[in-house]
């Protein structure tokens, strides 16, 4: 790693509150569940590389003020999700879901889980 690369658990050393317990939750369920896929800081969040060559994806999360967001480059799937959730915030590549729809993660886990086969099978 380059010396001036950031590690994830360097970024969340800069986090507090519910910025930091989100993106604790969900990194956290990333090492566990997918410990294969690569863990950069890319754009000063947390992502995690899926596939290769043509079929090269991401999954990223980044926090604001008042949401949680998961980004990928699957943006049908991305459409999808957002009709799955209760009041998606919109972003391209993204959706946002508030600190307070703590229910809302359980969608996320599994839209993970679906991004992960997607890019596996394509």
């Amino acid at each position: 790693m380059p010396a001036n690369q950031q590690t994830v658990d360097e970024l969340l050393a800069k986090q507090e509150g519910q910025a930091l317990e989100w993106l604790t939750v969900f990194v956290s369920h990333m090492r566990k569940t997918y410990p294969q896929l690569e863990e950069v800081v890319s754009f000063q969040m947390p992502t995690y590389r899926l596939g290769e060559g043509a079929n090269r994806h991401y999954i990223s999360f980044s926090v604001a003020k008042e949401h949680f967001s998961l980004h990928t480059m699957d943006f049908d799937y991305i459409v999808s999700l957002r009709e799955r959730l209760k009041t998606p915030g919109k972003g391209k590549g993204c959706v946002n879901v508030k600190y307070t729809a703590v229910t809302e993660r359980d969608v996320l886990f599994a839209a993970i889980d679906e991004i992960v086969a997607r890019t596996n099978n394509a």
